[in-house]
């Protein structure tokens, strides 16, 4: 898998391959050589963040649970005309 990484320095947007390199493997800029991070602390940094997880799950939840619990004859259904 490749992923893009640009340097903080001269812009320059280049691909790194994650998988064939060790955590503390350096990533630094082709053009100007540039330090820019660390493949083990890129590859922590483009990870899903799990607490947006958890709380994606609890209003997922928090809805579902409203829409269990509302009642089934809703008193306001006999504001409705007819024809």
């Amino acid at each position: 898998m490749k992923d893009s990484i640009s340097c903080t320095r001269c812009g320059n947007a280049q691909f790194i391959s994650l998988e064939a390199h060790s955590e503390w493997d350096e990533i630094s800029c082709t053009e100007c050589g540039e330090f820019l991070d660390t493949i083990g602390h890129w590859a922590d940094s483009q990870a899903p963040s799990y607490s947006v997880q958890i709380l994606n799950q609890c209003r997922s939840l928090t809805l579902q649970m409203a829409r269990e619990n509302r009642p089934l004859n809703n008193h306001h259904s006999n504001l409705r005309v007819t024809a």
